[in-house]
């Protein structure tokens, strides 16, 4: 009998404690609404002391997984309803999930920058305006070391230097067009020791974000602004000036939907050159470099005659095919040998004519 008093007022206890916090749930407000506040009405004010992410930074220490209770795994707003994303999904839609720094990870942070089109600055309000750690600990110079930290131009374009590879897009593929032939421009090569800077080719920005920097245009607006590029050959006024030949203006152009420059110095529009030869940037077979292609005739049957520049009776100046054949190194001391092997790049395509061991203007 006492038993069956003892479980049925467990029983009308249990029903009232239900009841009562049933009733009680009936009259909260929801956690989203106005006025439901678990921290400072300035948490979200990134001027006030209790500002979130100095909170993170003094008090957790940049341990956020305190977060996760009330706002979710995803940080989607999860029992709270009050989601971080709100404001954190320029960068990377949650908050530095799993994978945000390992390059092959769907959710690697620079995958998420690109997505938002190269925007930084969001980044700037945890990590400082010079990333080194900011409101978080956290600084982005332990991987961007080179000064501006991630605004280094070498992020985007390149890694040993600030020309790809790698490009924007993360190729490296000489084949690839924001690849190309950058490097062999930027640092010289087996031709040819004159280098190339940016804003010979193209518009440097003062800032990242500069109008024109970063924009819709799908691709690079190539200028060609080089000095070199636009050498002027034959005119009256030089020691080797030749009456009968036009002077020659390099006017140089790229063509995006080719892919190829034209009209510039350094690939044949000079006295006696190729004026025509317009270059493919990606093209990676090595054939675009051969003796022949600036200067002479690759259809030619040897090495000398490929290289050999418009003679005289077939539009040009150059002594003609001797017989017999009088080397490249007989005239051009100390920029070829016997073998017609490059051996002096710095004297090889750089605005000047050398004869007999001297550069002179032609």
């Amino acid at each position: 009998m006492n038993t069956r008093i003892s479980f049925l007022t467990i029983v009308i206890s249990a029903v009232a404690l239900w009841s009562g916090c049933t009733e009680l749930k009936d009259g909260l407000p929801p956690p989203e609404a106005p006025g439901v506040q678990v921290h400072h009405p300035t948490w979200n004010d990134s001027s006030s002391p209790n500002f979130h992410g100095e909170y993170v930074k003094a008090k957790l220490s940049g341990d956020m997984s305190s977060c996760l209770v009330c706002h979710g795994q995803d940080y989607n707003g999860g029992t709270s309803k009050v989601s971080c994303v709100t404001c954190h999904e320029a960068t990377s839609g949650t908050i530095h999930g799993k994978g945000w720094e390992v390059p092959g990870s769907a959710n690697f942070h620079g995958n998420a920058i690109a997505a938002a089109s190269w925007d930084m600055r969001p980044c700037q309000t945890c990590h400082g305006v010079t990333y080194t750690g900011g409101r978080v600990p956290s600084s982005c110079a332990r991987c961007h070391a080179n000064p501006g930290g991630p605004q280094n131009c070498a992020t985007c374009h390149g890694t040993t230097n600030p020309a790809p590879p790698e490009d924007t897009h993360g190729n490296t593929a000489r084949t690839a067009r924001g690849v190309g032939a950058h490097q062999v421009h930027y640092v010289g090569g087996t031709l040819t020791r004159v280098t190339m800077h940016c804003q010979e080719c193209h518009t440097v920005p003062g800032g990242i974000y500069d109008a024109g920097h970063i924009d819709a245009t799908a691709n690079a607006e190539v200028l060609l602004n080089s000095p070199l590029a636009r050498t002027v050959t034959n005119e009256p006024t030089t020691q080797n000036y030749s009456p009968s030949l036009p002077q020659f203006t390099p006017n140089p152009s790229y063509s995006a939907a080719n892919i190829t420059c034209a009209s510039t110095y350094c690939h044949g529009n000079f006295k006696n050159g190729n004026p025509t030869f317009a270059p493919v940037w990606n093209d990676a077979t090595g054939s675009q470099k051969a003796c022949g292609t600036c200067h002479g005739d690759v259809g030619r049957p040897t090495a000398y005659e490929r290289a050999l520049p418009k003679a005289i009776g077939a539009g040009g100046t150059h002594p003609p095919v001797t017989t017999p054949v009088i080397p490249c190194a007989t005239c051009h001391i100390g920029v070829v040998d016997a073998s017609m092997r490059i051996i002096d790049p710095s004297k090889h395509m750089n605005g000047k004519l050398n004869l007999g061991g001297q550069e002179v203007d032609f």
